[in-house]
Order: structure tokens, then sequence, then C-alpha cells
């Protein structure tokens, strides 16, 4: 295959700390920035773990308050409640500690105090924003505890209950300043829910292989990025105990996820998979495992040869693509099609109109066989259902 013209776009993120204690890395990034309101924001399981605690006690006197009650797919209303408290407390640092919705909600109070908007109904028309002209200066650090990777973009997906939509927040504010990749931060979370996050980071990884509009960074990082994450998932299900594994698992995602930060799009796995999220509210990692397969199918007719660095990249060479996917999805005991999660064939009509506004987006538009009717969409449904 010929080398694509192409752009890469650095991301603003000042740094990535990895296989560290994050209470120990947070009492020095506290003390190093001068921070002293630190607000933090997590779901409620998270509030009731060791690691909470042990990051209350790093944060200490500079502690302002916090916002404990973090809901899946980030709806409006934890977003613009959690913006008002910290708003009200004068934070000047905010910690998110937990899965891909605690990240997002974290990245848009972070838009809404650094560019003093009332809500997230702001955030859409803000010329501030459009210009990035921050108002305030508001710090930010995130602990992932899962292998979701929204802490390494410049995206938020907030969901509008009233409406059953995700909506897609797209701006350089919305990153974090610093990354902390502690593996006993994974500790606690349900086995499940961790191994099909990182069926979301495996996404990250094919989809951007396979994007139609790919970059050298972007395929170089999610070979590498797979491998690491093919073999260290099954490993976890193996010992769930192992830190070793859960390291390269983070070290995986991360890697999974700079292509798509230096702007390569992905494509229908990603697209349709936020609109069952928004509407259904099905975990992201279930969409993933359970759409992938499916779409890596349903596109071997447009594959320019790509798709052979996937099987390649998981150790399975004589596995066709998506069989290699399916394979590891199977071996983690994942659900691996849309019966299972309770999506019926009467939702297939909405999902696919959705789906298709979602497939238009920028961030999302990467799929390398063209999607443009409702059809398309239901073909993609059909094959998974």
């Amino acid at each position: 295959m010929a080398v694509r013209p192409g752009k890469y776009t650095f991301p603003r993120q000042v740094a990535v700390v990895y296989g560290l204690p994050a209470a120990k890395v947070i009492a020095s990034e506290t003390e190093s920035l001068g921070s002293s309101r630190v607000f933090v924001i997590a779901s409620p399981s998270v509030a009731r773990s060791v690691l909470y605690r042990e990051v209350m006690e790093a944060i200490g006197p500079r502690y302002a308050g916090s916002f404990r009650s973090c809901l899946p797919h980030s709806p409006r209303e934890d977003v613009n409640r959690a913006a008002r408290a910290a708003r009200d407390l004068e934070a000047d640092l905010l910690i998110g500690i937990g899965g891909g919705s605690v990240i997002d909600t974290t990245k848009a109070v972070q838009a809404l105090l650094r560019f003093d908007l009332a809500s997230v109904d702001r955030l859409s028309g803000s010329e501030t924003l459009r210009r990035q002209i921050a108002l305030r200066r508001v710090n930010s650090i995130a602990v992932p505890t899962t292998l979701s990777g929204a802490e390494f973009t410049n995206v938020a997906g907030i969901t509008d209950t009233a409406r059953g939509v995700k909506e897609i927040f797209q701006a350089n504010c919305l990153y974090f300043d610093s990354v902390v990749l502690d593996p006993t931060a994974t500790i606690g979370v349900p086995d499940a829910l961790f191994l099909a996050s990182g069926i979301r980071a495996v996404d990250h990884c094919v989809e951007t292989m396979c994007s139609s509009k790919p970059s050298v960074i972007g395929d170089a990082t999610a070979r590498e990025g797979l491998s690491l994450l093919s073999r260290s998932l099954r490993r976890i299900h193996a010992d769930p105990k192992d830190l070793d594994a859960r390291l390269e698992c983070q070290l995986g995602t991360w890697l999974s996820i700079t292509g798509f930060v230096g702007g390569v799009p992905v494509g229908a796995s990603h697209g349709i998979g936020r609109v069952i999220g928004g509407a259904l509210g099905v975990l992201h990692g279930h969409t993933s495992c359970v759409l992938l397969p499916g779409v890596l199918h349903w596109n071997e007719p447009a594959d320019d040869g790509r798709q052979a660095w996937i099987p390649e990249a998981m150790g399975d060479r004589d596995a066709r693509p998506f069989e290699a996917v399916g394979r590891l999805i199977a071996d983690l005991g994942m659900p691996l099609r849309l019966r299972q999660l309770n999506v019926e064939r009467s939702h297939f009509q909405d999902l696919a109109e959705k789906s298709l506004v979602m497939l238009a987006q920028a961030a999302t538009s990467g799929n390398p066989r063209p999607i443009e009717t409702v059809r398309d969409v239901m073909e993609i449904l059909e094959l998974i259902y």
C-alpha cells in the first residue's frame, strides 16, 4: 500500500505519568501547580473505594469539594450540577477519577469553568469556545479506572436524556493537563466491566488502522496497542490480580487513541455504538464487543489490505480479521450479539436514523466502506443481531 498524504495534530496534553501510585502523583502535582482549591469528580462506586480515600489523603487541606454521583453516559444534568458546585467553591484544579463517563463529565465541567458558561446548553454555540480563549485557568488531572481512553482525547460525549441522544463536543480546551496511569487504580472495577472497556480500546486500534483517512503515527501506535491489548486482556481474564498486565493494558489504551487525537477519524463501530449507548444506556465497551466484528465483516468488500494487520498484531494470523476480534471477545466472555444487550429490532429504525447523523460528524467519518443510507446501517444491525 502506498503511503497516503495526511496530517497529524499533536495534542495539548502536558504529561502522562504511568506505573506510579496515583495518590503520590496527585500530591506532587497539586504541590507543583500551587493549587489551593481542588475539586474531585467521581462515580458513586469509585467514591467508596480505597483509591478515592488515598487520593483524598494526598490532597489534604487543598481539598475544596467533590461531585460523587456521576452516572453512565455523562447526562447533561450531572455536568451542570458538578460545574455549579465547582464554580461556587472557586475550584482551581479538577481531578476526575473513574471510567469514561466520569472523565467526559470532568472535561465538560472544565470547559464550563474555563469559559464561564452556565450550562452544557452554552457549549455548542459558544464563540469563545470556538476561539479557544479561556477566561480563567482551571487545571485538570485524570485518574482513569477503565480502558475507555477518554482521558487522552479532546472529545466529550454528553447525553441529552430528554432526547435520548449523546452529543459530541470537541475542542482543545477539553484536554486533561495530566493523566495518571496507575494499574492499582483499576483494581475494584468489576472484571466484566474492565475487560469490556478493554475491547473499547481494541476498537480504537482497529478503526484507526482501517480508517479511510489514516496517519503514519496512528498506524504504528494502533498496531502496537492492539498487540499489547490482545495479549494482556487474556492475561487479566486468567488472573485479575496481574498488575503488569493491567499496566500493559493502560499503555495499550494510550497507544490505541493516539491516532484519533491526532485527527484520524474512526468508523461505524464507534459511530453506531455512540448512538446505541446514548439511546438505550448500553455500555460503550459492550457496544464495541458487538459492533466491531460485524462492522469489520461488513467492511470487507472495501478493504485495501489494512484489515490484514489485525490478525497479525493479535497473533492469530490464520483467522479472518473479524474472526480474530470475535475470538478475543469470546475468550473474555463478552457479548457478541445485539440481542444479548436487550436491543430489539423495533429499535433499529430509530438507531439507524440517528447513526447517519453521528457518522456524518468529522470524528466518526472514517469508515472505509461508505455508509450513505439508513439501509446500510440496518444491514450492520441485522448482521450482529
